[in-house]
């Protein structure tokens, strides 16, 4: 947070800077603009503090999974997916070599017919 306020003030100043280059209301406009950016960017410090703070928090107190803990639950979600996707996988591959097998065991007959009518 120390950086990121340092860089809203180091902002401001050279806003300010900037702004004693030029015409008295094109200063006024540019020191307005860079201090409004500098409080954009402390608020936003703010909230990114607080966010951090509050899932250290929420982490502490056994509230919310650690990051080891989720990790752990993505992998444990993915193996399932990957179980899931080869008992489908072999599932459909059975059913087609079924269908194959009764479309190769029908040409059969149907050329064993052929050969008897000639």
């Amino acid at each position: 947070m120390k950086k990121l306020c340092a860089t809203a003030i180091l902002m401001a100043s050279l806003g300010l800077l900037a702004a004693c280059q030029d015409s008295p209301e094109d200063k006024m406009e540019s020191a307005r603009e860079s201090m409004s950016d500098a409080a954009d960017n402390v608020r936003d410090a703010v909230e990114d503090t607080g966010d951090a703070i509050e899932q250290r928090t929420d982490e502490a107190f056994n509230n919310e999974p650690t990051a080891s803990e989720r990790v752990q639950e993505n992998l444990d979600a993915a193996g399932d997916r990957i179980g899931e996707a080869y008992d489908d996988s072999k599932d459909y591959l059975q059913e087609k070599g079924e269908q194959a097998r009764d479309a190769a065991a029908d040409a059969r007959a149907d050329l064993e017919e052929r050969m008897n009518r000639e």
